[in-house]
Formats: structure tokens, sequence, C-alpha cells
């Protein structure tokens, strides 16, 4: 008799963006826990984000998630494998100005092994696939640190067009660095 092993099943949320890697599912509080508190407090994890000024407690991130989570201005997935369901990441399209049909986008990969595999690639161009396709942005906006080069690479990556320069913008290790300002239009309307 030959016994098949099978691929563990990976049980989805109802609302989700498939890659051919990983899926965006929308945040839950249940999400914030001792991996998600480890991330936020890593020195590594977090040196590009804000969050890096102070220790974030578990009970603050929890609040902090559920009130993104309430907001129905703000997209706030978790950036998961295919293969496992595991929660490695965030990523956020908000506020989103339902006026001027544009919005920020932000992501995070919080375990290190999954760095440098085009994960945040591959989570960034399902977020755009959402803003454009089903929210009918006209715009996405981002930016970064001038020295952040992995989120410049992915942002190039994705088509993001560097679109201004913030001089002297940000305090980074005792120094004033640049702000990157980037900008992607949707592609349906620039055919028009």
């Amino acid at each position: 008799m030959t016994t098949v092993k099978s691929k563990p099943r990976v049980v989805r949320a109802v609302s989700v963006l498939e890659g051919p890697n990983v899926y965006l599912r929308k945040i839950v509080p249940f999400d914030v826990n001792a991996n998600y508190y480890q991330w936020m407090n890593d020195p590594e994890v977090s040196k590009f984000l804000e969050v890096r000024h102070t220790r974030r407690s578990l009970k603050d991130l929890r609040e902090y998630v559920s009130s993104i989570i309430e907001r129905k201005e703000d997209a706030f997935f978790a950036i998961c494998l295919n293969e496992t369901g595991r929660h490695i990441g965030n990523i956020k399209l908000g506020p989103i100005n339902k006026d001027h049909r544009c919005a920020h986008i932000g992501f995070l990969i919080g375990e290190r092994e999954f760095w440098k595999q085009g994960i945040a690639t591959e989570a960034v161009n399902i977020m755009l696939r959402y803003a454009f396709e089903t929210l009918k942005l006209h715009k996405v906006l981002a930016g970064c640190y001038e020295n952040n080069l992995a989120s410049l690479r992915i942002f190039k990556k994705t088509g993001f067009k560097k679109e201004g320069v913030q001089a002297s913008q940000w305090l980074f290790n005792g120094k004033y660095i640049d702000g990157i300002l980037l900008g992607k239009i949707n592609p349906a309307e620039m055919k028009r």
C-alpha cells in the first residue's frame, strides 16, 4: 500500500488577496501576539519605522492595531505564506482618500528569515492590484528614508516613480537624512 503525503490544509479567511507565494488577509486582534511584539521591538526590523523611537508593550500594540482595524479609511492586512498560513508581516493601504482616489502604502516583513526573497515585492503587487482593480484608486503613494535601499528597490520593481525629496526630513542615527516620495498611477487610467 502506498501512502500519499498531503500538504497541510491552510484555512483562510473570507477576505483574502492571493499571490503565488503569499496571500493577504485582514488583520485581526489575534494577530497581535508574541511574534508581532518581537517584530515591533526588534531594532533591525523596526529601524526604518517610527515605532523604533518607543518600546511598545503588547497592550499598546493591540490598542494600536484595534484602532486601525476600526478605521474605514485604512485597509490593514497580514502577509501570510500560502503553504503554511504563517503570518510573517503586514501591509497597509491608507488612509484611503475617496475624494481624490488615492492612498499611501506601507509594509513590514517582521520575520527576518523571509527577507530578500521577493515576498515584500509580491505583497506590494497584490496590494496594488487590490488598490487599482477593486478600490479603483487613481494613485498609490509611498515614502521612505533615503537609506532604506530595500524599500526603494521594492517600490522601483513594482512600478513606483520617484516624485520628490524631502530634504533633511528625518533624524536617523543622529544625522538628518532625506525622505523619498514615490507614487504609482493606476496603469488602466494611464492608457486613456
